[in-house]
C-alpha cells in the first residue's frame, strides 16, 4: 500500500453519515479512525504497540525478508486519543464539521 492522500472533512463527515464503519484514515498512513465503541461514536488516534511491532517486524524480517511502513501501521488500534465523540452518526458529523480538522487528516 502507497502512503495516503488526506480524507478531508467533506469526505469523512460523508463516510461518517453513510459509510461503512469503522474506517481508518491519515496522511501519509492512517492515524486515526472513525468507529462505533462503548455505545458512542468517535474519532479516535490509533496506537501501535512497540512490543507487537518489534515482534511482527522481526517474524516477518525472517519469514518474507521484508517489514514495511505499511505493516506497521495496518497494527494500529484505537486506543489513543478521542478527538471526537457523540451518540449518534449524525451528531458525530455535526462535530466533525465545527471541529479543528488537521490538514493530514
Amino acid at each position: 500500500m502507497a502512503p495516503l492522500a488526506p480524507l478531508g472533512r467533506k469526505a469523512a463527515i460523508a463516510r461518517i453519515r453513510r459509510g461503512a464503519l469503522p474506517f481508518a484514515f491519515g496522511s501519509p498512513h492512517p492515524c486515526a479512525m472513525v468507529l462505533e465503541q462503548d455505545g458512542v461514536f468517535r474519532i479516535r488516534e490509533l496506537v501501535v504497540d512497540a512490543a507487537e511491532a518489534r515482534a511482527a517486524g522481526e517474524a516477518a524480517l525472517a519469514g518474507q525478508g521484508t517489514w514495511m511502513p505499511e505493516q506497521y501501521y495496518a497494527l494500529g488500534k484505537p486506543v489513543g486519543k478521542i478527538h471526537a465523540e457523540a451518540a449518534s452518526r449524525g451528531e458525530l458529523a455535526d462535530r466533525v464539521r465545527a471541529m479543528d480538522w488537521p490538514e493530514h487528516w
